[in-house]
């Protein structure tokens, strides 16, 4: 199971690390808006999405990256030190991502995602026999 969060979260970690990079500089930190308009370049670039599933991937990152990011900052306001807690949110928006990138993505696309977010080949096709 560990193994499995650890999988999941490697895409949000990415986002987040860039969130942190950017707090930790001098220079303006990035939002969330910002953030998710790098990330959806990207995958563009890596998945070839066309214009329409762009304009989706975006709206999708920077929903829920605002999201991850508002719930963490919450947790840090009330106190919470349990990085556990932490994991399971961000798992949670992980997730709450890969279903919706699965809806626009063609089948292709979505595996490759899968496959460079890190997921492994025992999770994706385990995901695949769900559906």
């Amino acid at each position: 199971m560990l193994r499995n969060i650890r999988i999941g979260l490697t895409f949000f970690a990415s986002l987040l690390c860039t969130f942190a990079t950017a707090q930790n500089q001098t220079q303006e930190k990035k939002n969330p808006i910002e953030i998710a308009a790098e990330q959806a370049d990207r995958l563009q670039l890596d998945l070839k999405l066309d214009h329409r599933q762009h304009f989706l991937a975006d709206s999708v990152l920077q929903k829920n990256i605002a999201g991850v990011m508002n719930e963490f900052e919450a947790m840090q306001k009330a106190g919470m030190q349990n990085s556990e807690s932490y994991r399971d949110v961000q798992l949670k928006w992980v997730r709450k991502t890969e279903d919706a990138f699965e809806k626009f993505m063609t089948k292709e696309q979505f595996e490759r995602y899968l496959k460079i977010s890190g997921v492994s080949s025992k999770e994706r096709k385990k995901r695949a026999e769900k559906k």
